[in-house]
């Protein structure tokens, strides 16, 4: 019986959830891509059979993308998990032809991270008030991501036990529940556990929320809204200003990794927890214009004292 366009993307998604341990998340966006797809050839009159699937109905949609989606990073967006889909049933023999190839990405233009300074980190943590169990939580929040790099969902997915009595190496788990080891700063290690001692709440959460409501609940942990508005607080209260998002502790520390380490980018890799070398170019470049402004510093301090003499 040929296989009908609803059948192969469950198939897809079930091996998405259960054997590539893709996110909830992204289990949902690329969904969301199939039935956008599959909506728009019922409304070509297609037959939704798999077999019938050809290179001009493809052209059609990337046409049709283009006209209702303007920015480019969200037809790439919708494009990859289209030509995911298609190769993935193509090597599986659930389709006759593997149609991926046909599939044309927009070109993007690369925007490099935007990490923190040097200065307004400074000026950041040594600003993080703590007289509050409030703002013993921001602070040890804070340096836990500028210590680890850990992604927000990793930071916020840990436990209270997950936190080393001894030493400063915990585990994390991140992207497709790959596990992974970070380590704490003497700092963060000194955040967290001032921020600990002042916790008499039953919840498991390592970062729990103080909202009044949030309280009477079962499970306080902090949700990533939750942090996100914890950033913009004190990024408004301590005037730093590019500390836009969460994220932004996670390209300082994987900007700061790659100086002090030399452009160990292999290193920097596996504290991050990157699947592909590629996406760290971007920091690579930053550090580079550091050095390169470094240099030009260092140029101009010699023309101006040291004698040619």
């Amino acid at each position: 019986m040929p296989l009908d366009f609803q059948a192969a993307q469950d198939e897809y998604l079930g091996w998405l959830q259960h054997e590539a341990n893709r996110s909830p998340n992204t289990v949902r966006a690329y969904e969301g891509e199939l039935r956008r797809l599959g909506g728009f050839l019922a409304a070509r009159g297609h037959s939704l059979k798999m077999n019938d699937l050809g290179r001009e109905d493809l052209r059609a949609y990337q046409r049709h993308l283009a006209a209702t989606l303007k920015a480019a990073p969200s037809r790439a967006r919708a494009l990859v998990a289209i030509r995911s889909w298609l190769r993935w049933l193509a090597r599986e023999e659930l389709i006759d032809k593997d149609l991926s190839n046909r599939i044309t990405l927009p070109k993007l233009e690369q925007r490099l991270p935007k990490p923190m300074q040097p200065d307004e980190l400074a000026r950041l943590l040594g600003g993080l008030p703590r007289d509050t169990p409030l703002a013993r939580r921001d602070r040890a929040l804070v340096y836990f991501l500028i210590s680890t790099g850990c992604r927000i969902s990793e930071a916020l997915a840990l436990d209270r036990g997950d936190v080393p009595r001894h030493g400063t190496r915990l585990v994390v788990t991140g992207k497709g529940a790959k596990q992974r080891a970070v380590y704490l700063t003497e700092d963060a290690k000194q955040a967290l556990e001032e921020y600990l001692e002042g916790r008499d709440d039953p919840s498991l959460a390592l970062f729990i929320n103080y909202d009044r409501t949030s309280s009477k609940a079962g499970d306080r942990r902090l949700t990533p809204a939750g942090a996100r508005h914890v950033v913009k607080r004190l990024r408004r209260e301590l005037g730093a200003w590019s500390f836009k998002s969460p994220h932004v502790a996670r390209h300082t520390a994987a900007t700061s990794l790659l100086e002090v380490t030399g452009g160990d980018v292999r290193l920097v890799q596996e504290v991050l927890g990157h699947a592909n070398l590629n996406t760290l170019q971007g920091y690579t470049k930053i550090v580079d214009a550091r050095k390169q402004d470094a240099y030009r510093k260092y140029q101009d301090y010699l023309e101006k004292n040291v004698s040619g003499d």
